[in-house]
């Protein structure tokens, strides 16, 4: 008997135990045997990985140029001065010409090798973890992968933009404004089945602006607005995890404090996040998310002009408050932000004229329609709604 007891004590401690573990703790820690500083993403195409070779090199602490008129790159290795074309399966070894098995791939930019190519030209290893992950090994140093489909590359013009947007992370609550961990995941993974890939407010923008700009073939945009420590704690490695990426709308005097029940994440994390390539910081105003008691009614705080403010005094104060959301921004995070995430989603032709004035290019609203390549700033969101299964997530989006 005395035995059994000690077996339940030691079940019940552990089930605690278990309880108040880190998210996604397990996860987590295959990052940290990594020397990655950002998250590099590869692409499969007919059987053959490319992956990233001038971002890779970097990332292993070597040396490379381009030449954007020869359209060349070149790569300082033990074996001497390697040189590979853009888009082009002839290279060069210490001035002799190699062949390629694959031409090399320029995409956004960015120049594409295949693995098999990059592991003999510069003497890398590397091993497949699953069908989505990879790692490479060079002399003492490890990079991870993320391997995607070739839809999910910058190759395509879609029809339209899908934005979602979430809040609140907790691992005991699930609502109209907060998402479990599990239920996150499930989210995210019904979307990269759905063949989704996510994308930037920058090649949003792009998209809306420019009609020769390529994207992803199912472009989305993941969105988290306020900026709760539980983004941190919980979507970000998530996000990690999966290859994905967000953009978190900050509420810039909230940085490290908690002005209500919430804690809000620091600036160091906001810097941490966004140097992964995994978060863009964009801006949710400095301190205009609240509301303001008028009479019998309440007032959204960039809305509600102060008792005895004439129009210029009020345009002055929410010109002032946007400009330093953004100032704040650049200072910590180091980004020019061009997005603005309308509190409470409200917004009238005063404050988009304002937020205009102040350099945001992009406006956020929770209201729900498409985002085309019609050149309007206006950005509509889908609530990722906590309820919601990842199937009927993926269904809301495609109705």
């Amino acid at each position: 008997m005395k035995l059994k007891l000690q077996l339940l004590s030691f079940c019940f401690i552990f089930c605690i135990f278990m309880m108040n573990a880190p998210v996604n703790a397990e996860n987590n820690n295959i990052f940290e045997s990594y020397d990655n500083t950002r998250v590099i993403y590869g692409y499969l195409e007919n059987g053959v990985t490319y992956i990233p070779i001038g971002e890779i090199w970097r990332q292993f602490g070597n040396q490379l140029s381009f030449d954007v008129n020869e359209q060349k790159i070149f790569f300082s290795t033990n074996q001497g001065a390697i040189t590979l074309g853009f888009q082009s399966a002839i290279g060069e070894i210490n001035g002799e010409t190699i062949t390629l098995s694959n031409p090399t791939k320029k995409i956004q930019n960015t120049v594409y090798a295949s693995v098999r190519d990059v592991a003999k030209l510069f003497n890398i290893k590397f091993d497949h973890l699953d069908k989505s992950m990879m790692e490479l090994l060079l002399d003492t140093k490890k990079l991870l992968i993320h391997i995607k489909p070739i839809t999910s590359a910058y190759l395509y013009h879609p029809k339209k933009i899908d934005v979602i947007m979430y809040h609140h992370f907790d691992p005991n609550r699930s609502d109209s404004l907060t998402v479990t961990p599990e239920r996150f995941r499930e989210h995210l993974d019904k979307l990269i089945q759905a063949g989704y890939e996510t994308i930037t407010e920058e090649d949003l923008y792009q998209y809306k602006t420019n009609a020769h700009y390529k994207l992803p073939k199912k472009p989305l945009l993941i969105t988290i607005d306020d900026g709760y420590a539980n983004n941190y704690s919980i979507a970000y490695p998530i996000l990690k995890e999966k290859g994905l990426r967000a953009t978190i709308y900050i509420i810039t005097s909230y940085r490290g404090k908690q002005p209500g029940f919430s804690r809000h994440f620091t600036w160091e994390e906001a810097k941490e996040m966004y140097d992964s390539g995994v978060i863009n910081i964009e801006s949710h105003t400095h301190d205009l998310h609240y509301y303001v008691q008028q009479g019998k009614k309440q007032k959204a705080a960039i809305l509600a002009r102060n008792a005895n403010e004439d129009e210029r005094s009020y345009k002055n104060r929410i010109l002032n408050d946007l400009k330093t959301s953004r100032d704040l921004i650049r200072q910590h995070v180091g980004k020019e932000s061009i997005a603005l995430s309308y509190p409470y989603g409200v917004y009238d032709k005063t404050v988009i004229q304002l937020a205009k004035e102040a350099g945001f290019k992009l406006h956020v609203t929770i209201k729900t329609d498409k985002n085309l390549r019609d050149g309007n700033p206006m950005i509509y969101r889908v609530n990722a709604h906590g309820d919601y299964s990842g199937e009927q997530l993926v269904s809301v989006l495609n109705s």
